[in-house]
C-alpha cells in the first residue's frame, strides 16, 4: 500500500534541501469589472471576444475598448488599472511588471490527469474528506468537514493523534497544530465506511503554515481590499489563496460567493477547478453544471475551460463516454475562440480516453 504521508513528506523534503527545484508560477491579472463593449484577445487566439469578468490575463493578453466602456483589471501586484478610453491596449500597458502577488497556482499548467477512480455511486457511500484537503492552512480556527453518508447516525475523526465524534458532518478542530506540520485526516462512520476507503488518503492531508510565511500571505490578503463590490473582492482572494496553495480558504470564500448566489460564470469555473485539483469530482461536477447554465456567450473561454474539465471529472469518476462528449463541447469551444492548442490537445485526449482495454 503506498504510503502517501511518506511520499508527501519526502517530495517537500527534496524542494525544501534543494535537490528538487519547484517550477514558479506567473502572475495573472484578473478582470474585475467591465461596462459596455469590452472585448479581450489570449494571446493563442485567433481574434478578440466579449470580455467575461473574472477571468485572468497575461501580460501578453490585449483588451479593446467600444465608445463609452471601460474596464478594470486587478494587476498581479495589487494595484488597479481602469481604462475608459476606445482603443486596444496591451495588458502589460496598464499592469507592468512588479511584485507578484496574484500568481497562477503551481499546479495550473500540470497537464497530467488523474487515472479512472472510484465510481460516483460508490463515492457517495463514503464520508470523503471535503476541508481541510491537500491543501496549507494558517494556524487558526480549523472546522473539518465531510460527505454526508445515507444511514450513519455517528462518525469518528482522527487528525495526527487527535480524535474527535459527532453526528454532525463538521466538527471544530480543537486541538494543537505545530507550524511547519503535516497532518493526515481520517473520518469513520458508525456503518463501517471510512474516508481512506476513496483514495488511500492521498488528497486528506494538510500542511500548517509556518509563522513566517503565514504572516506574510496575511499582511498580503490584508492589502487586498475591494470593500466596494464582495464578489470582485471574494474572486481576487480566491485566486491569491490558490497561487499560495492554500485551497481550504479559496474554496471557504468561493462556495461563499455561491450560496449568495452569484451570476458570474468565472466563480463556478474557478471552485470547480479547485474541487478537481483537491480530488472532489463529485463536487466539482455539479458546480461545473451550475457554471455551465449560467454561460449566455457563444465564444467563451470559461464555458470552454468548464466543458473540457467536465470531461476531467467523468473520466475520473469512471464514465468515458460521458468524457468524450463533454471533451468534444470543450473542442468545439476551444475551436470557436481560435485556440488551436487546446483543440489538439483535446483531440489526442479524446482519443485515449475512447481507447477500450
Amino acid at each position: 500500500m503506498l504510503n502517501w504521508k511518506r511520499t508527501i513528506q519526502a517530495a517537500l523534503t527534496l524542494i525544501l534541501m534543494g535537490w528538487a527545484t519547484p517550477v514558479l508560477s506567473s502572475p495573472i491579472h484578473v478582470l474585475i469589472d467591465v461596462r459596455g463593449n469590452v472585448q479581450v484577445k489570449k494571446a493563442q487566439w485567433k481574434g478578440f471576444i466579449q470580455a467575461e469578468s473574472g477571468i485572468t490575463l497575461s501580460s501578453e493578453d490585449k483588451i479593446k475598448l467600444g465608445s463609452n466602456a471601460s474596464v478594470t483589471v486587478y494587476c498581479s501586484d495589487r494595484n488597479q488599472w481602469t481604462e475608459t478610453q476606445a482603443g486596444t491596449y496591451l495588458v502589460s500597458k496598464g499592469c507592468p511588471e512588479g511584485e507578484t502577488v496574484i500568481r497562477l497556482c503551481p499546479d495550473c499548467n500540470n497537464d497530467t490527469r488523474r487515472p479512472s477512480g472510484k465510481k460516483e455511486e460508490r463515492l457517495k457511500q463514503l464520508p470523503y474528506l471535503i476541508s481541510p484537503r491537500n491543501t496549507l492552512v494558517f494556524n487558526d480556527s480549523l472546522t473539518l468537514r465531510w460527505n454526508r453518508v445515507s444511514g450513519a447516525s455517528q462518525y469518528k475523526i482522527k487528525v495526527g493523534d487527535w480524535e474527535g465524534q459527532t453526528q454532525e458532518t463538521q466538527i471544530v478542530y480543537d486541538g494543537e497544530l505545530e507550524p511547519g506540520e503535516f497532518y493526515t485526516v481520517r473520518v469513520v462512520a458508525d456503518n463501517g465506511v471510512a474516508s481512506t476507503d476513496e483514495d488511500d488518503g492521498q488528497y486528506s492531508w494538510f500542511i500548517v503554515l509556518e509563522e513566517e510565511e503565514a504572516k506574510t500571505l496575511q499582511e498580503q490578503v490584508g492589502a487586498i481590499a475591494l470593500q466596494e463590490n464582495p464578489e470582485r473582492e471574494g474572486l481576487v482572494l480566491a485566486y491569491f489563496y490558490r497561487g499560495n496553495e492554500l485551497n481550504a480558504k479559496a474554496i471557504q470564500v468561493l462556495e461563499g460567493l455561491v450560496k449568495s448566489g452569484s451570476q458570474t460564470t468565472t466563480v463556478y469555473q474557478l471552485l470547480g477547478d479547485i474541487y478537481q485539483q483537491v480530488g472532489l469530482s463529485l463536487m466539482a461536477k455539479e458546480v461545473y453544471q451550475q457554471g455551465l447554465a449560467l454561460t449566455t456567450e457563444a465564444e467563451s473561454e470559461v464555458k470552454a475551460m468548464m466543458q473540457r474539465e467536465l470531461g476531467e471529472v467523468e473520466y475520473s469518476l469512471g464514465d468515458r463516454d460521458e468524457a468524450a462528449k463533454w471533451l468534444e463541447n470543450a473542442k468545439a469551444s476551444y475551436s470557436a475562440l481560435g485556440d488551436e492548442v487546446q483543440v489538439e490537445k483535446l483531440a489526442k485526449r479524446i482519443d485515449f480516453i475512447l481507447e477500450r482495454d
